[in-house]
């Protein structure tokens, strides 16, 4: 984990290209590629243990929400074709380390804003990003 003020963002995108990179080896069982559909947000959030007989650890909260809200409008990504949907909240963070966020860990990436504004259930029209293959000028 790094101090910096986009350390712990980073090291989201670092773990979602990481998951992408394994469960690419995980073959589907009609031997398609196995794809995820990755949604990253920062914020605050409420965790504790709910049950008594069984207990879960949970996690809770707008921020939580917001991160699933992007998981289902992501695409499905690979490997190969990897792609990260970002909150307005995880960019901001992302972008506080400066212009053009990169990371060690995501080389030939880029975050840039989603063409097109997407509707997020209960939110409403959000200008959304997305990490993915820079594509030179």
């Amino acid at each position: 984990y790094s101090s910096e003020p986009a350390g712990h963002a980073s090291v989201c995108v670092a773990l979602a290209l990481r998951m992408l990179a394994v469960v690419g080896g995980v073959p589907r069982p009609d031997g398609a590629h196995t794809t995820l559909k990755i949604g990253l947000s920062s914020g605050p959030f409420t965790t504790g243990i709910i049950g008594l007989q069984s207990p879960r650890y949970s996690i809770f909260g707008d921020t939580v929400n917001t991160a699933s809200r992007m998981a289902s409008t992501s695409r499905e990504s690979t490997a190969d074709s990897p792609f990260v949907h970002i909150s307005p909240s995880a960019f901001a963070i992302l972008e506080a380390s400066g212009p053009g966020w990169h990371h060690e860990a995501a080389p030939g990436m880029a975050v840039t804003p989603r063409q097109e504004v997407t509707e997020v259930k209960g939110k409403g029209a959000m200008q959304t990003y997305c990490l993915m293959p820079h594509q030179p000028p």
